[in-house]
């Protein structure tokens, strides 16, 4: 019962009144996550300061201390606001921060204007990385980005292609049949029923994987998962064995 509360008391009245600014971009073409986005960027960054933003923070960081070395060339793909492209450039990397929201690029300059050189920026697609060499970085971080494109499969393609070989990716997923998705679901249509929207985010997020698919799924990019561990904004640890969490984030390389 604790959980269904916390879960009806997410204010989703910022996301709602988004939604005709969303159908404007839609039509300009913007690709469907980076719209959804769009006007989120002024106050991305203040999510950080809440508990379940930090804790998914900090096992990235557990991550990145360990793959991350001084001088490495690193693409964050899907940048957002830029607070996880701090973090690579805090351990020495050069970074190319992608996204496809000129608002949240904005974001990521404000974010890291103290980083001069060490950082470029870049608006674009994140599925199309055309415009990279091939074996042209040494890591890719991309948190909470590849259920908003419209063909995970292509961007893993990319993303194997533009990493050198034993090159890291680190990729969070949502995973099928996760507990706190599958309420949000539920929930989004019960209040449609009474003509009320929630959890619009939903539209536009819309790829999840099965855990035991992961390995398979990446593997048919020449990408080898190394580990991989769950993370949940709500579910205890305990309950995390028996419930599936809201994200899976994975540590993989990238094999001959």
């Amino acid at each position: 019962m604790n959980t269904l509360r916390l879960l009806c008391s997410i204010d989703t009245r910022p996301y709602l009144a988004l939604l005709p600014k969303y159908l404007m971009l839609h039509q300009m073409g913007m690709p469907p996550g980076a719209e959804f986005h769009e006007h989120l960027a002024t106050n991305w960054r203040e999510n950080y300061s809440r508990l379940h933003f930090k804790n998914r923070l900090d096992v990235i960081n557990s991550i990145l201390d360990h793959v991350v070395q001084e001088g490495q060339n690193w693409l964050d793909l899907g940048c957002g606001s830029g607070v996880i492209t701090a973090e690579l450039l805090k351990r020495g990397a050069r970074v190319v921060a992608l996204d496809g929201s000129p608002a949240m690029l904005n974001e990521a300059r404000r974010t890291l204007k103290k980083n001069g050189g060490l950082v470029s920026f870049r608006e674009g697609d994140v599925q199309d990385l055309t415009w990279s060499d091939s074996s042209a970085f040494d890591g890719i971080l991309c948190s909470s980005v590849i259920e908003y494109v419209e063909n995970p499969d292509e961007l893993i393609r990319e993303s194997s292609r533009v990493l050198k070989t034993n090159g890291v990716l680190v990729l969070s997923l949502p995973p099928k049949y996760s507990f706190i998705r599958s309420s949000q679901k539920a929930l989004r249509f019960l209040f449609k029923l009474i003509g009320k929207e929630q959890y619009a985010y939903l539209d536009v997020s819309n790829f999840e994987i099965s855990p035991a698919a992961v390995a398979g799924w990446l593997k048919s990019a020449n990408i080898r998962l190394d580990q991989c561990f769950s993370y949940d904004p709500v579910l205890p640890k305990k309950l995390v064995s028996i419930f599936r969490p809201s994200l899976l984030i994975c540590e993989a390389r990238k094999v001959d």
